[in-house]
């Protein structure tokens, strides 16, 4: 049965996509930015959530819904609200990784070289320590946080793997010439000469008279 114009047209709007309001994606907006918030930051399992078929039309809405959040900003104002009700600073986050990086074992014993106790420690220096065990004969034991780790960060903030890894790259230069190819020449003699001609020239040096014997005694 040939298609006709009217069917053609019937099978555009039995296909075409619901639209919804203005009104109505803003708010289904708002319920996938609740649910995106709350389920882990997984987009298209929250845009199903809020009514979204599985599979493409949820993954299209949640890219949708993401990009128009990014741009309002509305995804960074809720991370720093939470960062500030975990009382998250980067200035104090900064500084406890230096602490680590920087610890001195030596601050943790007294001038006879006595442990301090872990209440008398000072803050900076009680902050390096990831465990302290006092042991039933009166010996303490204490780990430190991983050091390299921590100095591995700072780097990593600092930038200074790629600073270094800039240095390290060496200034090559490339010259390339274009040169014209040889001309073929027209008979057997005339390619035998040019063969020779463009025949690399190997000198090689004569080896120096032995006036001596192997101990390096003069000959006679």
């Amino acid at each position: 049965m040939a298609e006709t114009p009217e069917t053609k047209k019937s099978a555009r709007k039995k296909w075409a996509p619901t639209r919804v309001s203005n009104k109505g994606r803003a708010l289904r907006r708002a319920q996938f930015f609740d649910v995106y918030m709350a389920n882990g930051h997984k987009g298209a399992a929250a845009a199903e959530a809020v009514g979204y078929r599985r599979g493409r039309s949820a993954y299209l809405a949640a890219h949708e819904f993401l990009k128009e959040l990014r741009a309002s900003g509305e995804l960074a104002a809720v991370a720093r609200q939470r960062a500030e009700a975990a009382e998250l600073e980067t200035e104090r986050t900064l500084r406890e990784v230096a602490r680590i990086a920087y610890a001195d074992p030596r601050r943790l014993f007294d001038p006879d070289g006595k442990p301090i106790p872990l209440h008398e420690l000072p803050e900076e220096v009680a902050a390096t320590i990831a465990s302290y065990e006092v042991w039933p004969d009166g010996r303490v034991k204490i780990k430190f946080w991983p050091k390299v780790e921590a100095l591995d960060r700072a780097m990593r903030h600092a930038g200074l793997y790629e600073r270094n890894n800039k240095q390290l790259q060496p200034n090559l230069s490339l010259q390339v010439i274009l040169v014209d190819p040889p001309q073929r020449p027209s008979d057997s003699g005339d390619k035998s000469a040019s063969l020779n001609e463009r025949a690399p020239r190997i000198e090689t040096a004569a080896a120096p008279h032995n006036t001596g014997n192997h101990c390096g005694y003069p000959g006679r």
